[in-house]
């Protein structure tokens, strides 16, 4: 099992902009070095206290010239906000300037506020979705695209560069609705899912739903990856690690709940406290307690990747994320590497 790190990067006040991004480049270059498989950068847009990352492309860019081995990847772009041949450019410019390490995640995302900061009708956002993919991968295989679609036309064009990851980076789409998993499925990609949003049982349905999609669409479920998103901390001991863990948590959850006005529907997230998170969805605790609580998280979803969310709300400082992904990379990553 492969094991990556996972930044949204929250500000909150008290904080800039410049140190949360000085923090989140100092620990993906600690990943790097500590044999993290990936690092995953989130597109969160107009919102201060929740992210300050609205262009995780420009921050891979930047990764890219400061670590060695680490797949960059996004998690996700929003692809229905963006032209998707623009997107497949600056995808293929990161997989250039990395040497090849260039992952491309996408979602649809559910905020209005994002749909109504770009003037695009929240309405359009699947058919969007579903276009925009197919234009960015045939982009990326034809020499020259000509493509007439409801919402983009190309005729001529050749896109340039294209990537190195032939015949395109590998594709990850996040699945937060019931109605994600089967699409996904169907396309044949690779998924990424947050049983913080969707909860535990909403994941294990999904992720079914899923693989049986992919089965009746003549995929091979081998050849796809399922990357679990989970709240990480590790200490020395169990005190430690469950009050040490908890300013950042309750931060983010606080944020959540203070958005809620602006999301689609009322959601898990919204709802639940950090007893919730502590008990069900994250693995907080020694590195036997993180290990034991991955082993139940492997049982249940049987995924390829987890994607650690060593700082969920941005509160600690970067010698405590330090200290803990470093003891998850030194005490909890060999269970799990056979």
């Amino acid at each position: 099992m492969q094991f990556g790190v996972f930044y949204q990067i929250p500000c909150s006040e008290g904080q800039t902009p410049a140190d949360r991004y000085a923090d989140v480049m100092a620990q993906v270059q600690l990943a790097d070095q500590l044999g993290y498989d990936m690092a995953w950068l989130a597109e969160l847009h107009f919102a201060r206290s929740f992210s300050v990352m609205p262009a995780p492309l420009l921050m891979a860019s930047a990764l890219s010239q400061t670590t060695e081995r680490i797949m960059l990847g996004t998690a996700v772009n929003l692809l229905p906000l963006h032209h998707p041949l623009r997107i497949a450019e600056e995808v293929a410019t990161l997989d250039v300037l990395s040497g090849g390490r260039a992952v491309f995640g996408i979602g649809r995302g559910s905020n209005p506020n994002h749909y109504r900061g770009y003037g695009i009708p929240i309405e359009e956002r699947n058919d969007r979705f579903v276009e925009g993919l197919d234009l960015a991968l045939r982009a990326w295989k034809e020499e020259q695209l000509d493509y007439d679609g409801q919402f983009y036309q190309a005729h001529g064009i050749r896109l340039e560069p294209k990537p190195i990851q032939q015949p395109h980076p590998p594709v990850y789409v996040a699945s937060n609705g019931a109605d994600t998993f089967p699409l996904v499925g169907s396309l044949g990609h690779s998924i990424l899912v947050t049983p913080l949003i969707i909860t535990v049982q909403g994941v294990s349905d999904g992720l079914a739903n899923y693989r049986d999609t992919l089965v009746k669409h003549g995929h091979d479920p081998s050849a796809v990856k399922v990357v679990v998103n989970v709240p990480v901390y590790v200490g020395e001991t169990p005190e430690e690690a469950k009050a040490g863990f908890a300013p950042t948590v309750n931060n983010y959850l606080g944020t959540l709940r203070s958005m809620q006005n602006n999301s689609r529907g009322s959601g898990r997230a919204f709802q639940i406290d950090y007893d919730d998170l502590y008990n069900e969805l994250g693995a907080i605790g020694t590195p036997e307690q993180v290990a034991e609580r991955l082993t139940y998280f492997r049982e249940i979803y049987d995924p390829q990747e987890i994607m650690c969310w060593f700082n969920i709300g941005g509160m600690l400082s970067n010698e405590e994320v330090g200290r803990s992904m470093r003891l998850f990379a030194e005490e909890v990553m060999p269970h799990f590497q056979d």
